[in-house]
């Protein structure tokens, strides 16, 4: 499923997996969702029964697991970080079936690195913000998080250089478009503005929002945008220029 975003960062990613042939659900949720009890649910059930094909026997039905990861603190009451829900008979306790298992492991709750903690290692893993995070994650975790943390550092350096192409491609086509739509404009206005000032001034400002936009999703200095825009700074300043004006 396709990862939510909200205000450039990832709010929900949700993944689907085949684990010796149990159906695997995993959603990390950063947001707090008031339904997510429910939603949790519908997800579950939906994944359940798409292992079941035509004309099969109900039998065949893969053991389900919903792996949720929450950012936040859906259960007020409890200090452990871990809450595994499962079917069970309400009076003795007795276990209805395994093929039903939703976990919710919160964040928040994840308080200390514990090398000898599996599950806690990985929450920190994913909870790291920061190289110097991962980097206690993997001296704490020796080989198993030294590999999980190398994987990180690969993709993020191949993914970055393929967003950012992506990325930079899209925003030269919008800027074009705008640049078209200023250009017109200026056009219309004609003498009330003298010929070619409104183009300008729109050319300007897209250039700038561009620029601008370039820096906070890459987090890079102003030089190393204009040079990867292919924006001299010359250009960037006379753009600036002429909007202050």
């Amino acid at each position: 499923m396709p990862p939510e975003t909200e205000e450039g960062k990832f709010s929900r990613l949700d993944l689907v997996l085949d684990v010796d042939g149990m159906a695997v659900d995993v959603e990390i949720q950063i947001n707090k969702q008031d339904d997510f009890r429910e939603r949790t649910l519908f997800y579950w059930a939906k994944l359940y029964t798409s292992s079941l094909q035509k004309r099969q026997m109900d039998q065949n039905l893969k053991k389900t697991i919903a792996i949720n990861i929450l950012d936040y603190t859906l259960f007020e009451d409890r200090e452990q970080y871990h809450t595994e829900v499962v079917a069970a008979l309400k009076d003795t306790h007795e276990i209805f079936s395994d093929k039903f298992s939703i976990h919710f492991f919160e964040m928040g709750k994840v308080k200390n690195i514990q090398p000898n903690d599996r599950k806690t290692l990985w929450m920190q893993f994913i909870k790291a913000d920061t190289e110097e995070e991962l980097e206690q994650v993997k001296e704490a975790g020796g080989d198993l998080m030294e590999r999980a943390v190398q994987i990180v550092y690969d993709m993020s350096a191949d993914g970055k250089t393929r967003e950012l192409a992506r990325w930079c491609e899209k925003s030269m086509l919008d800027m074009r478009s705008s640049l078209f739509a200023a250009e017109t404009k200026g056009h219309e206005r004609g003498k009330a503005e003298g010929i070619g000032v409104g183009e300008a001034r729109g050319e300007a400002k897209n250039l700038i929002q561009l620029v601008n936009a370039a820096m906070t999703n890459t987090q890079k200095p102003l030089d190393e945008v204009l040079t990867m825009l292919s924006i001299t700074q010359e250009k960037y300043d006379q753009s600036l220029a002429l909007l202050n004006q």
